[in-house]
């Protein structure tokens, strides 16, 4: 059926009334109604027209303009915008908004606090349009498609249709009573009054800044209109690098089966949408699992899956919101191209993601895991391996595996062939990483904190001889399932990441550092440690970055980063795990990780691709229970914690060296320590 030609067009033509709930909106589709809306206009006619808050940059300015009473045309040139001329539509738009012929307000969806929700958090996803005319005679749909060129020309859509004068004693049949709960529940939103949505005039929704623009790559205007100079391209081809195209023929090759082990920055998002471009069918389901919130958000946003799927719909499974009922209702809907249901590790919901989706028989299932050693801990590991994914399975991460148990489970579901690109690879020899110099600076624990050291580790030790089941079991399987031991290792740790003598060094840092600079810290109240200490002595501007805050703020916060009103962003772990960094040419370890997953990840967010020839600066700190030359000299005295201690920090430098610019001039001091350490007796 083609529902443009068969049901739109006429009923616009027979109609004074047409009302219109959509989840996205276009003026494009004026180009397929100008057949239509002369006669509708002639007839007196009024649109009201709801969508959500994502609109294209032009069709908002259009909008504005209409209600600003600067529309200058007279009367508009039905042919040209039947023939697609964008500047006819556009100006088409303005009009029908000054005359009132058009009336538009925005819908957002509400929490169960009343709190509005980004376009991120909960969509405007609905789908209604009742057409009337003068002598009340209704008809009205409720379906799959939006009010887009794309949705009512090019797309597979499907929807119910209703008649006010099909009446029957079955209320399944009863086409007059499901037709007049549309129209109340239409006027309901229209008037503001459904408690679990906001709807906004126009004007007002553009001053409380409600309004979002769609994304860039959403199909612009030469693709969508016939007149234009493209055609409708479906998926938007990009430049592979060379190392994406081996990567997605492995994947093939192996039955659609891959683990991506490509350093941080070189694109593993991309190369898993394009390998998925391969895989999958339109009618397929391809899930997406990420660790955290931010992730999820990031994979939806739309430079992302909708610059290669653009016609595939979103959901977002994360936190308390209703998105079970719109991934069920998802789910059952007749596709023009594949569902993407992004989801975080929480294990309930993924647990409830799993669930729904397996139980749609009909279509083909593939999976996407980020940052994927998250799946390999002790409960996820459980539960993801439920995923019926027969159509592919990527996983993703530039450390995928954990040294544990997990990666057997990631390995058994992925499959062992991995593809690696390491650091060395995409600075070198791919050239899509910068290059960076390693600088290594030592701090001494004052007196206090290396009694402290001590006394945790002799509690540590005791406890774990106390608890372990055999002889060489690892300290963290053990503390794991033993908490009084577990926040003994952590305060332990906790003196060594927030040594007092780094401030001193940090502050020291903060000027010689690069213009934009990355500071990474151990805590909430450890971040404000360093900012308070740092702050006081520097010109440059210095924030916090915490995983906590809304996500509107620390948007603007990356957004002040990239654009130089903010030189400095202190932060924790947020900043380490997959999130898009802009681009910055420096960061400082304040707290160093000694685990090479998290140290890999954090001198990551510094290796972007850069217009600049210069280095990237790393700044690091080696934490020594005592001065270095007491060391040297053998008179440390050094108790098996302390040297247990220097060598983790010895093998975290060796890792972060490895692939620096200056790694020459390092390598000496890092091999003296190592040598010094070794007349020390670890018995």
């Amino acid at each position: 059926m083609d529902i443009l030609e068969e049901f739109f067009i006429p009923a616009l033509k027979h109609s004074t009334y047409y009302d219109r709930i959509t989840g996205s909106f276009s003026s494009s589709v004026l180009e397929l109604f100008s057949e239509g809306l002369p006669e509708f206009i002639e007839n007196g006619g009024t649109i009201r027209l709801l969508p959500g808050i994502v609109l294209y940059e032009e069709d908002i300015e259009a909008i504005d303009q209409g209600h600003s009473d600067e529309v200058l045309s007279e009367r508009i040139e039905w042919e040209k915008v039947k023939q697609g001329s964008r500047e006819e539509v556009i100006e088409a738009l303005a009009w029908l908004v000054a005359e009132d012929i058009l009336q538009i307000k925005v819908g957002v969806v509400t929490d169960e606090l009343g709190r509005l929700q980004t376009q991120q958090e909960a969509e405007w996803h609905q789908k209604v349009a009742i057409f009337r005319d003068d002598e009340d005679n209704a008809i009205g749909i409720t379906g799959s498609p939006n009010e887009s060129f794309k949705a009512l020309r090019q797309n597979r859509e499907s929807f119910s249709l209703f008649r006010n004068w099909v009446e029957s004693e079955e209320n399944e049949w009863d086409e007059k009573t499901r037709l007049n709960k549309q129209i109340d529940e239409f006027e309901q939103l229209w008037n503001d009054e459904d408690p679990e949505s906001a709807v906004f005039d126009f004007p007002e929704a553009l001053r409380r800044d409600l309004i979002e623009k769609a994304p860039e790559s959403e199909p612009d205007w030469d693709e969508v209109i016939p007149g234009g100079s493209g055609g409708v391209s479906g998926r938007e081809d990009i430049e592979l690098r060379p190392y994406q195209e081996e990567a997605i023929e492995r994947f093939l090759d192996n039955g659609n089966r891959l683990v991506l082990d490509h350093a941080t920055g070189t694109g593993k998002t991309w190369t898993s949408l394009l390998a998925m471009q391969h895989a999958v069918e339109d009618s397929d389901i391809v899930v997406v699992f990420a660790p955290t919130k931010d992730l999820v958000n990031q994979w939806v946003d739309g430079d992302n899956i909708t610059r290669f799927f653009p016609e595939s719909s979103i959901v977002r499974c994360l936190g308390d919101t209703n998105w079970r009922e719109r991934l069920q209702n998802y789910l059952f809907t007749e596709r023009s191209a594949p569902l993407f249901v992004v989801s975080t590790m929480h294990p309930s919901t993924m647990e409830d993601v799993i669930e729904r989706v397996n139980s749609t028989k009909e279509s083909g299932i593939a999976v996407i895991a980020d940052e994927v050693h998250n799946l390999g801990s002790n409960l996820r590991r459980t539960i993801f391996p439920d995923l019926e994914a027969d159509r592919a399975r990527i996983a993703l991460s530039a450390t995928p595996f954990r040294d544990d148990p997990g990666d057997e489970a990631i390995i058994e579901y992925f499959g062992d062939t991995i593809h690696e690109i390491s650091i060395e690879d995409a600075i070198e020899e791919y050239e899509v990483l910068s290059e960076y110099d390693y600088h290594i600076h030592p701090v001494v624990l004052s007196d206090s904190e290396r009694k402290r050291f001590r006394d945790h580790s002799t509690e540590i030790s005791h406890l774990y001889n106390t608890y372990k089941s055999y002889e060489d079991q690892s300290l963290i399987e053990v503390s794991d399932r033993h908490p009084d031991l577990k926040v003994e290792v952590m305060d332990r740790a906790r003196i060594v990441k927030e040594c007092s003598a780094k401030l001193d060094v940090t502050r020291s840092l903060i000027d010689e550092a690069g213009s934009r600079t990355l500071v990474y810290c151990n805590t909430e109240e450890h971040t404000e440690q360093v900012v308070e200490e740092v702050d006081d002595h520097t010109t440059k501007t210095v924030s916090i970055f915490l995983g906590r805050l809304p996500s509107s703020e620390k948007e603007n916060l990356l957004t002040h980063f990239e654009g130089g009103k903010i030189d400095v962003l202190v932060s924790i772990d947020c900043l380490t795990e997959g999130i898009d960094v802009p681009e910055c040419d420096s960061a400082i370890l304040v707290t160093s990780s000694t685990t090479e997953r998290e140290a890999v990840q954090r001198r990551g967010r510094i290796l972007r691709e850069a217009e600049s020839d210069e280095p990237a600066h790393l700044y690091d700190f080696v934490t020594l229970p005592v001065d270095l030359e007491k060391i040297k000299a053998g008179e440390a005295d050094l108790v098996p914690a302390e040297i247990s201690l220097i060598e983790r920090e010895l093998q975290r430098l060796r890792i972060m060296n490895a692939d620096a610019a200056n790694k020459m001039e390092n390598d000496p001091r890092i091999l003296r320590l190592s040598r010094a350490i070794t007349q020390y007796d670890l018995e």
